[in-house]
C-alpha cells in the first residue's frame, strides 16, 4: 500500500475515537435539549399557576363589583319606598282642599287669643309656604301688643314662625314683650337661637349674638347652668362656625352638670368633623359609637348621611354602599344628598359609573323636585363622564334659574377639560349614562328642552354658549371657554378663582398652542413674593421675552373672544390669581406636549421662588411635603417628553430618599429608557422602586427571607 493510500485511509482506532465523540456531543446535546425542555416547563407550570392565582383575583374582584352593582335601588325595595315617600315630605291624612279655605284662613295653627287679636291680618299667613310675619306683628302691635295675652299663647306663636323669618324679626318680638311686660323666656331666647344656626354654616356676627343672648341666659340660673336645649344650640353653633376647641369645652360643661351629651350633640359633633375639620377617622369612631349605644342614640338618615358623604369624600364607596344597604335594611328615611353623595362616589370606581347614574334617577322616580345642590352634582357627574353636550345643558339650567355658583362655574370647566372632543377612537370611552334605555332618554329630553341662546335681557343670564347642543372641534372649545371667562369677569367676578382659573389654563395647554396658553398663563396668574428675602438677586427668565407678540395674537385670535381683551385691559390686573403648585404642574405639561425647555426652566426655576413665599411656608408640614413630591414628579415627566433622560434620572436619584418613588410615577420615564435602549435608567429606577418598596412597604429583601429561614430551620 503506498504512502498517499495510508494517509488518506484512516485508522481503526481514530476511527473509533470519533465515534465515540460523536456519541458523547450527542449525548451532551440530548441532556442540553432536556435541561431546556424541563426548564421551560417549569416555566409553564409558574406561569400557569401565577395566572390561576390572577384569574382567582379577578373573579373574586369582579364578584364584589357585581355585588356592588346588585344592591338594589329605593324603589325596588317596598320598605325603602315607605321611608322614601315620608324622606320626601309627602302629606298624609286628609289632602287640602283650597274649595275649603278663603283668602282669610290661616294655614298657621295659633292660639285664639292670637288669631282674635290679628283679625283680618290672618291672611298673611294664607299658605305655609308664603308668610309674611313682619306685617303680622306690625299688625299685632297696632291691636294693642301682647297685652292681656298669656304667656304659654306668646311662646306657641314664636313656635310657629318659620326659622328662616325669626332671626330677622325676633327684634319686634322683644318690643311686643317689652312693652306689654313679660320677661323673655328661656324657652323664646332657644327658639330664636335656633333660627340663627339654619344653614350650613355660622359666621362670626351671628355668633357673637348667638354668645350674647347665652350670656344673659346665665345670669338667671344658678350657678350659670343652662338647660339643655340651649346646650344643644350652642354645640351646633360652634360646631357650623368650625370652632371645635369652644365645641368640646360645651361638651365638657354639660358633664360637669351631668347633663349627657343627647343625639343632637353627638349629630352636630359628627357634621362638624365631616364638612369642617374634615376628620374621617374620628367621624367614624363617633358614628360607631351611636350605633353601639342604641336606643334614642341610634343614627337617624342625617347621621347616615354624614358619615356616607365621609366615606365617599375618602375615596370609600364600597363602605358608604355598605351603610346604605344598611339604611335599606332598617327602613331608614333616605334623602337626595345621601343619593346625590352615593352617585358621586360610584362615578370615582370604572365598575360603578352606571350605577352612578343609577341613584340619580331614584330622584326623579320619587318625583323628588331636585334641589339646586343636586342639579350641580348631576352636572359634575356629566362632567367627570366626559360629556360636555349634557353638562352644558345643566348648567344653562342652573343658568336660566338664576341658581349658577361658583362650584357650578368650576364643574362647567371640569366638563371642558374632560370631554372627548379631540381624543382617537380606539381611545374612545361610550358615555356611562348611554349604557341603558332610561338613561339615553334622561339625556335626550334634556338636550331637546335646552336653549343655548344667550338672555339679554338679563346680562348674568346671558352665558355666551355657542348656538349648538354639542361641540365637535377644540377650537370651538377654546372660543366658547375664553367668550365664558369674559362674561364670567363682568357680571360674575367671584367665580374667576385659582381653580377656575387653573382649569381654565389646563383647558389651553391640552387643546391650545403654547403661545395661548403662555397668555392665559400671564394674564390670569401672578407670582405672589410676599415673605420671599429680595436681599438675593433673583434672576427670573421672562416667559414671553423670545415669543412674537403679533404671532402669537394672530394665533390665539381665532379662539380669543374680543370682548374679553377688553375686560381684561379695563380690569388691570384686579382679577389675577396667585400661582400654586397646580398651577406649576399644568404650565409643566404644557411645556412637556409643544417640547419648550426654556419655558420648563423657567417653570421650575420659578417654583423654588414660590417655595420661599409666605403662603408656601404656612401650609402643614405634610402638606408642602406632598405638593413638593407631586412637582418632582412632574419635573420626571417632563423631562421624559422632553427626551431628557438623564437629567429626569438625576432628579430621581437625587430624591430618593425625600419621596416614596413608585411605579405610578417612573413608569413613563422607565418605559421610554426602554425604547432606546438606555439600560442606565432602566436599571436604576428599578432599583429605586425596590428600595422604595423594601422602605416604605414593608418588603422583605430576598436575602433576609434566606437568612430568616436558615434561622428557624424550615
Amino acid at each position: 500500500m503506498s504512502y498517499e493510500k495510508r494517509k488518506k485511509t484512516p485508522s481503526k482506532a481514530k476511527s473509533d475515537d470519533l465515534k465515540k465523540w460523536a456519541e458523547k456531543d450527542n449525548d451532551r446535546i440530548a441532556r442540553k435539549e432536556h435541561e431546556d425542555y424541563a426548564r421551560k416547563l417549569k416555566e409553564l407550570k409558574e406561569l400557569s399557576k401565577s395566572m390561576a392565582a390572577y384569574i382567582k383575583r379577578r373573579s373574586v374582584r369582579e364578584e364584589e363589583v357585581e355585588k356592588l352593582k346588585s344592591i338594589p335601588l329605593p324603589s325596588e325595595t317596598e320598605a325603602a319606598a315607605l321611608t322614601a315617600k315620608s324622606a320626601a315630605g309627602l302629606p298624609s291624612g286628609v289632602p287640602f282642599n283650597p274649595k275649603n279655605a278663603s283668602l282669610a284662613t290661616s294655614m298657621v295653627s295659633l292660639p285664639e287669643s292670637i288669631q282674635e287679636k290679628l283679625g283680618l291680618a290672618v291672611k298673611y299667613l294664607v299658605s305655609r309656604e308664603n308668610q309674611n310675619w313682619s306685617l303680622v306683628l306690625h299688625q299685632l302691635n297696632d291691636d294693642g301688643g301682647l297685652q292681656g295675652i298669656p304667656e304659654k299663647d306668646v311662646r306657641k306663636m314664636v313656635y310657629a314662625i318659620p326659622r328662616s323669618q325669626l332671626r330677622h324679626v325676633f327684634p319686634q318680638i322683644e318690643s311686643l314683650l317689652t312693652s306689654s311686660g313679660i320677661q323673655l323666656s328661656p324657652k323664646i331666647v332657644n327658639c330664636y337661637l335656633k333660627s340663627m344656626t339654619v344653614g350650613n354654616t355660622v359666621n362670626e356676627a351671628d355668633l357673637k349674638t348667638v354668645e350674647k343672648y347665652t350670656d344673659q341666659l346665665r345670669l338667671l340660673s344658678e350657678q350659670g347652668k343652662l338647660s339643655r336645649d340651649t346646650y344643644e344650640v350652642l354645640v351646633e353653633a360652634y360646631g357650623k362656625a368650625g370652632n371645635v376647641e369652644k365645641m368640646n369645652d360645651i361638651i365638657k360643661e354639660m358633664k360637669t352638670f351631668k347633663l349627657s351629651p343627647s343625639l343632637n350633640v353627638y349629630s352636630n359633633v359628627l357634621s362638624t368633623v365631616v364638612y369642617k375639620t374634615r376628620d374621617h377617622k374620628q367621624a367614624v369612631q363617633l358614628f360607631d359609637l351611636m350605633k353601639f349605644l342604641a336606643g334614642s342614640m341610634s343614627p337617624s338618615t342625617r347621621e347616615y348621611q354624614d358619615i356616607i358623604v365621609s366615606y365617599v369624600n375618602n375615596d370609600d364607596i364600597e363602605k358608604a354602599l355598605d351603610l346604605y344597604q344598611e339604611m335599606i335594611s332598617g327602613g331608614i328615611s333616605l334623602s337626595q344628598n345621601i343619593l346625590v353623595a352615593l352617585a358621586r362616589g360610584c362615578m370615582s370606581r370604572e365598575p360603578l359609573r352606571v350605577k352612578a347614574w343609577d341613584f340619580i334617577f331614584e330622584i326623579y322616580n320619587y318625583k323628588w323636585e331636585p334641589t339646586v345642590q343636586t342639579l350641580e352634582y348631576i352636572l359634575y357627574l356629566a362632567a367627570k363622564d366626559g360629556d360636555l353636550a349634557l353638562a352644558r345643558a345643566f348648567y344653562q339650567q342652573l343658568n336660566v334659574s338664576d341658581a349658577t355658583s361658583p362650584r357650578s362655574f368650576s364643574f362647567l370647566f371640569l366638563a371642558y377639560t374632560r370631554s372627548t372632543i379631540g381624543v382617537p377612537v380606539n381611545e374612545y370611552q361610550p358615555l356611562a349614562i348611554t349604557a341603558h334605555e332610561k338613561g339615553r332618554n334622561f339625556r335626550r329630553n334634556i338636550l331637546d328642552l335646552v336653549d343655548f341662546s344667550p338672555k339679554f335681557e338679563n346680562a348674568k343670564q346671558a352665558v355666551p354658549f355657542l348656538p349648538k347642543v354639542a361641540l365637535t372641534e377644540e377650537r370651538e372649545v377654546l372660543a366658547e371657554l375664553s367668550a365664558i371667562m369674559a362674561h364670567a369677569l363682568m357680571v360674575h367676578p367671584g367665580y374667576v378663582n385659582i381653580e377656575s382659573v387653573n382649569t381654565f389654563m389646563n383647558i389651553a395647554a391640552n387643546m391650545g398652542s403654547l403661545e395661548e396658553f403662555i397668555e392665559r398663563y400671564n394674564q390670569f396668574t401672578f407670582l405672589d413674593k410676599s415673605g420671599v428675602n429680595e436681599t438675593r438677586t433673583i434672576i427670573e427668565p421672562e416667559i414671553l421675552e423670545s415669543l412674537d407678540t403679533s404671532i402669537m395674537s394672530q394665533r390665539s385670535s381665532a379662539t380669543k373672544s374680543p370682548i374679553l381683551s377688553e375686560v381684561l385691559q379695563h380690569r388691570k390686573n384686579s382679577y389675577k390669581v396667585p400661582r400654586n403648585t397646580i398651577t406649576y404642574l399644568i404650565a409643566l405639561k404644557a411645556a412637556a406636549k409643544h417640547h419648550d425647555y426654556s419655558f420648563a426652566q423657567s417653570i421650575w426655576s420659578e417654583r423654588g421662588t414660590y417655595r420661599k413665599s409666605n403662603d408656601f411656608k404656612s401650609l402643614p408640614r405634610d402638606t408642602k411635603d406632598k405638593l413638593d413630591f407631586s412637582f418632582a414628579s412632574g419635573m420626571v415627566n417632563c423631562l421624559t417628553d422632553l427626551k431628557l433622560l438623564d437629567d429626569a434620572l438625576a432628579i430621581l436619584v437625587s430624591t430618593e430618599y425625600q419621596f416614596k418613588w413608585t411605579w405610578k410615577e417612573l413608569r413613563k420615564l422607565y418605559t421610554a429608557a426602554v425604547d432606546v435602549g438606555h439600560t442606565n435608567v432602566t436599571k436604576t429606577v428599578r432599583g429605586v422602586v425596590k428600595r422604595a418598596q423594601v422602605t416604605h412597604e414593608g418588603k422583605i429583601r430576598k436575602k433576609d427571607y434566606k437568612r430568616y429561614i436558615m434561622e428557624r430551620g424550615y
